[in-house]
């Protein structure tokens, strides 16, 4: 080794001394590189240590003059990267330069949250990058959407954020679907569609069950399903049977779009998108041409079995008919809402039922949650559902396989002058926070024995003993800016309350259902990085599965 390194020098040195400008220059930039730092560390520590409660977050220091600070290891290694690095230890907020780009990172859990209930900074970058990147919608009706001249069709009072015009009541009309009456009936219909498709699953039917060789097709093809006819009847799957499959691809193929990969490198992940573009514009013209409000019959709640959800009739009437928006670009926002309303929560889903199948000391204790709920005889798959989604054990598997895997950031620009605790940023400044430094903190989920390690899944941390019950309770408590899957103060997301329900009723109706075996080791069960920062991330490869038809001894 010794010898090597002698070599290695005496290459170095003859090379510089036969070419002494190269010498000059490589030691110049060091020079510059070492005092360009220094002056920025100086700057850094005074930042850091003003007193002022009016200050501006410092400028993490760094070498290279005109390119900035370059986190190699957030590239491939994201998550090690916000447990382990020197961001991982910051507790206040920072400025990295990168090239001409300035950007200000929202470090600690109380500047978290204050950054995430600021009001006046906007998120339409964000949307207008996801509408045209992703889901193919047209620049006229991007810029239509941000626009501040266009006129909202209905007046409302609080606007989500400090988005456009449109945005603005587009997000209201989305918080009103998801949430209160409109969200039980959605709830209703997708207890009813899941449990018909699991009753008639093809596993329940022969002895040994079935082998999939994608646990994930389970949720693709029936849970997934169950939840579009949910929402929009059953005329969008029976007109394009094969939606599911190509709905699904797109969402797997996010990071292609959003990071505007050309065509002729992923041309599977671009038919893909196309296809589930043509279903949804499909289906939406062929309701709006068949519904007839005088002879069409209506619920309670104003839904129809064309449309399937009042929401997606009204939406449509009023910017395709009232505001002249394209049908297509209806549809690729359609596909962008459908996206939200149902990626995160199926794949989160997926990773509970693979996290209590695979522990059988945790399965029975779900199974004693479950049973507790049935309203009927042991196999029928009916429950008391508002006592359902009330179970300790219930909501701390969904709760900790949130941590564990859904990775947010949340980035917004603000509107003027913003003030985060004794921080100030100023106005058009682009402003970023994740939620994995909270969610990956030793210090806030393992404590000091380091018995469950914080990148191992472990419900026990979202359940505690009081003095008034025998029995662990569910609690959030002391989590506040550590667990962010859905945001927090004006980004809380409105579809929360239904993507429990979604997951606690699918998992309870399979643990009734089905003994399963996942056929896969630690290895097969790593998540799939590519997506980090996109919400809950799926598994980087197939997990095979074996489902039967449970054994249940009276």
């Amino acid at each position: 080794m010794a010898s090597t390194n002698s070599y290695f020098r005496s290459v170095v040195t003859s090379h510089l001394e036969t070419h002494p400008k190269l010498a000059y220059a490589f030691l110049a930039t060091l020079a510059i590189s070492a005092t360009h730092y220094a002056i920025t560390l100086a700057l850094y520590d005074k930042a850091v240590h003003n007193k002022s409660h009016q200050k501006t977050p410092p400028l993490v220091p760094h070498f290279l003059p005109f390119i900035g600070n370059v986190p190699w290891q957030f590239a491939w290694s994201p998550i090690e990267f916000f447990k382990s690095s020197y961001y991982a230890l910051l507790q206040h907020p920072v400025r990295i330069r990168f090239f001409t780009k300035e950007l200000y990172i929202i470090q600690g859990r109380e500047n978290v949250v204050a950054h995430l209930a600021q009001t006046s900074t906007s998120n339409t970058i964000f949307n207008a990058s996801f509408l045209r990147q992703a889901c193919a919608m047209s620049d006229k009706a991007v810029e239509r959407l941000g626009s501040e001249t266009e006129e909202t069709p209905k007046y409302f009072e609080r606007k989500y954020l400090a988005a456009a015009p449109l945005y603005a009541w587009s997000s209201s009309v989305i918080h009103r679907y998801l949430a209160g009456r409109s969200a039980l009936q959605l709830s209703q219909r997708f207890e009813n569609n899941l449990r018909a498709r699991i009753e008639a699953h093809q596993a329940l039917a022969v002895p040994e069950g079935v082998v999939l060789d994608n646990f994930l097709d389970f949720f693709i093809n029936d849970v997934t399903a169950a939840l579009l006819d949910a929402m929009c009847g059953k005329g969008l799957l029976e007109r394009n049977p094969a939606f599911t499959g190509a709905f699904w691809a797109f969402c797997d193929n996010l990071p292609t779009f959003m990071k505007r990969m050309p065509r002729f490198l992923a041309p599977q992940a671009y038919n893909a998108r196309e296809e589930a573009i043509a279903a949804v514009a499909d289906w939406q013209t062929w309701a709006s041409e068949n519904f007839d409000a005088k002879t069409t019959p209506l619920d309670e709640d104003g839904d129809d079995p064309l449309w399937g959800s009042r929401f997606f009739r009204e939406r449509f009437s009023t910017f395709v008919y009232d505001m002249g928006f394209d049908a297509r670009d209806m549809a690729s926002m359609e596909l962008g809402f459908l996206f939200g309303a149902s990626a995160n929560v199926t794949m989160n889903t997926y990773w509970c039922a693979i996290d209590v199948f695979k522990d059988q000391v945790l399965l029975k204790d779900v199974r004693r949650e479950v049973q507790a709920c049935k309203t009927k005889d042991k196999r029928d798959l009916r429950f008391d559902i508002s006592k359902l989604i009330q179970q300790p054990l219930l909501q701390a598997v969904f709760a900790e396989s949130l941590r564990l895997r859904c990775h947010n950031m949340f980035i917004r620009k603000t509107t003027e002058a913003i003030n985060i605790l004794e921080w100030v940023i100023p106005k058009d400044r682009f402003v970023i926070a994740w939620s994995t430094p909270g969610q990956m903190d030793s210090r806030v989920w393992s404590g000091a024995n380091d018995i469950h390690p914080v990148d191992a899944f472990w419900p026990g941390r979202f359940l505690k003993y009081t003095d008034k019950s025998e029995s662990a309770q569910f609690s959030l408590a002391g989590t506040e800016g550590s667990w962010l899957p859905f945001g927090s103060g004006a980004n809380l997301c409105p579809g929360r309350h239904f993507a429990k329900i979604h997951c606690i009723v699918t998992l309870a109706m399979m643990v009734e259902s089905f003994d399963c075996d996942i056929l896969a080791g630690p290895g097969d069960l790593r998540v799939d990085l590519s997506k980090f920062g996109m919400g809950v991330l799926g598994p980087s490869g197939k997990v095979a599965a074996r489902l039967r038809r449970r054994e249940i001894k009276d």
